[in-house]
């Protein structure tokens, strides 16, 4: 079931790219053209900054300073990496006198919306894409997940955390931040789609927040056209104020 999962997120991946390119909005025709406001991306887990290349340039075409968040590879303790990524934001908003925007893919939507909890005044707003918020572990459909825990307990047993870490019976500040209102100075929205083959898109929905439903996978929201259209339009509507002192 794995391997039939993950050939066919790998053929949606191409299919979505290929439509992308051809599409003039890949080009950011048609986008509103960005205010140049400093954007962090992080990616989801097990992946890395350099899942999020054709983004990343994406956004720097169409006007908006792309950052990326330091990840090499999404896994491990969530808290540790909230806080680097969190110091990460920090200094961005520090340096650009101006508040961070976040897109997050999957768990990368997840750290984003507790890196807003946590830090309210350097975020400017959280755009997550195909991220169980609501949910979390049990928010990933149950023929992935053991598989996905699996990796996490592996990879684990090379750190000293204790072994609810990244679950919801972990005490950390990271677990309450997930489960946190969205900040009232931070504006949340989620990108989702039904035929999510990873997480339940019921568990994307935030009902205080503005949701948006797409076609395709959940690997290729990165790359899906319907995604980047609905990006400019978010990034353009999100209020500009400048980050705290």
């Amino acid at each position: 079931m794995l391997l039939q999962l993950t050939a066919y997120a790998y053929f949606d991946f191409l299919q979505q790219f290929a439509s992308l390119v051809r599409d003039p909005v890949g080009y950011g025709v048609g986008v509103p053209r960005g205010d140049g406001h400093p954007v962090l991306l992080i990616p989801g887990f097990t992946a890395g900054d350099w899942s999020l290349g054709t983004l990343a340039r994406w956004l720097g075409r169409v006007g908006y300073r792309p950052y990326l968040s330091g990840i090499d590879l999404n896994v491990g303790c969530p808290q540790r990496t909230m806080e680097l990524v969190g110091w990460r934001v920090e200094k961005i908003a520090r340096e650009s006198g101006q508040r961070v925007t976040i897109i997050g893919h999957s768990l990368g939507g997840v750290l984003g919306r507790a890196i807003a909890a946590a830090n309210p005044a350097n975020v400017r707003q959280v755009v997550a894409l195909g991220s169980p918020i609501r949910d979390g572990w049990t928010g990933v459909h149950d023929r992935i997940r053991p598989t996905l825990q699996a990796i996490q307990s592996f990879w684990m047993t090379f750190s000293d955390e204790p072994e609810s870490c990244g679950t919801s019976e972990c005490s950390c500040a990271f677990v309450a931040a997930v489960f946190a209102p969205t900040p009232g100075k931070s504006r949340f929205s989620a990108i989702y789609t039904r035929r999510d083959e990873i997480v339940q898109w019921q568990s994307c929905i935030d009902d205080e927040g503005s949701n948006f439903e797409v076609s395709g996978l959940h690997a290729s929201l990165i790359v899906n056209r319907e995604v980047y259209r609905i990006l400019g339009s978010i990034l353009a509507e999100a209020p500009g104020e400048s980050a705290a002192a």
